[in-house]
């Protein structure tokens, strides 16, 4: 969101970012023109009653916010949220576009949120998807097939990065993504154990509760000594300009952006065939891609790889060459054609 927020609003675009947890806490910077608005509503919720009236609250506070605004269209991210906004903006006469951020033929929200999903999604007047491959989904389950759009995430090119970032000393595998069971690091944790190359480490950046479970799976396989759970990283280019390979071991996924940042850091990367991450790396001209839950595929993908330094080469010149297509300036177009569409 912060990339597209700070992009829009560089074009001279207003831009209220609103979300509904607190604004205290944000970890990627914004264009100082974004004005940020934090809700402060979110928190768990005990049972069925206890979710209604949470979720309640949550479109009266942001409804609230919507009407203190200036802005003709709302943009929502994400299922959850996307619902909670179609609901909050009803007779407030804003376009409403809402970009769904996952795959719902491989990712379910329950069956509660999924019917819900599809109701409110009719009322948007766009539907944004980041893969052709969702968007043929939602086209067969929508009633006005045509409002659904295609935009794949932007990418500005090699990020900056810090002069006191420190590489690890040894070659190593980087990973990066929240530790929980949808980013597959367990996969990974195992397939890196048999790839057998004692003098490789795997480094992953990024926080979440998986983090105990994955310490103790490497300490089990005899590889606690190359296996590095750095936490949140602010200077995450820095680890990808340093990284013999990216790995991207996801279960499922919408469209990665953290794969295109390894790419436009000219890093070689691997990555689980799943959702777009095949529309990515172009079905694997520009990237190797294994089956999803394959911990052995992974193994040997890395051990390959590891050991070819040309073909790393190759992978690293076609990765940065296919980014050409997520540059700002089409991608920012494509957003602001939805975004000013009449109604």
């Amino acid at each position: 969101m912060s990339l597209l927020a700070n992009g829009l609003a560089a074009r001279g675009h207003e831009i209220f970012l609103i979300t509904l947890a607190s604004a205290e806490h944000d970890f990627y910077p914004l264009d100082q023109r974004v004005q940020r608005v934090g809700l402060e509503v979110t928190g768990n919720s005990a049972g069925m009653l206890g979710a209604v009236r949470a979720n309640t609250r949550r479109v009266k506070v942001l409804r609230g916010s919507l009407r203190a605004t200036s802005a003709d269209t709302l943009l929502a991210f994400a299922t959850h949220t996307n619902i909670l906004a179609v609901v909050a903006a009803a007779g407030l006469r804003m376009r409403v576009v809402i970009s769904e951020r996952i795959d719902p033929a491989a990712h379910s929200e329950g069956p509660l949120w999924d019917a819900l999903r599809l109701l409110a999604y009719q009322a948007a007047d766009a539907v944004v998807v980041q893969t052709e491959k969702i968007g043929a989904w939602f086209r067969a389950r929508l009633w006005r097939p045509g409002r659904v759009v295609v935009i794949p995430n932007l990418v500005l090119g090699a990020p900056r990065t810090t002069e006191d970032s420190a590489p690890l000393p040894a070659p190593f595998v980087l990973a990066a993504g929240r530790l929980v069971p949808q980013k597959g690091f367990d996969l990974l944790v195992r397939g890196f154990a048999l790839a057998g190359e004692p003098d490789l480490h795997l480094v992953i950046a990024g926080e979440g509760p998986e983090r105990p479970r994955l310490a103790r799976l490497a300490a089990e396989l005899g590889i606690a000594g190359r296996v590095h759970l750095l936490g949140n990283v602010r200077d995450l280019a820095s680890l990808m300009q340093h990284a013999r390979i990216f790995v991207l071991s996801s279960r499922y996924e919408g469209f990665p952006n953290v794969l295109l940042e390894a790419l436009a850091c000219g890093v070689p990367a691997i990555a689980t065939d799943i959702d777009g991450v095949g529309e990515i790396l172009l079905g694997g001209v520009c990237g190797v891609l294994v089956p999803a839950e394959d911990a052995p595929a992974l193994g040997r993908a890395i051990a390959r790889l590891t050991r070819d330094q040309p073909r790393r080469e190759q992978l690293a010149a076609a990765g940065r060459a296919a980014l050409r297509r997520y540059a700002p300036e089409p991608v920012l177009e494509s957003w602001e054609s939805v975004l000013g569409s009449e109604r």
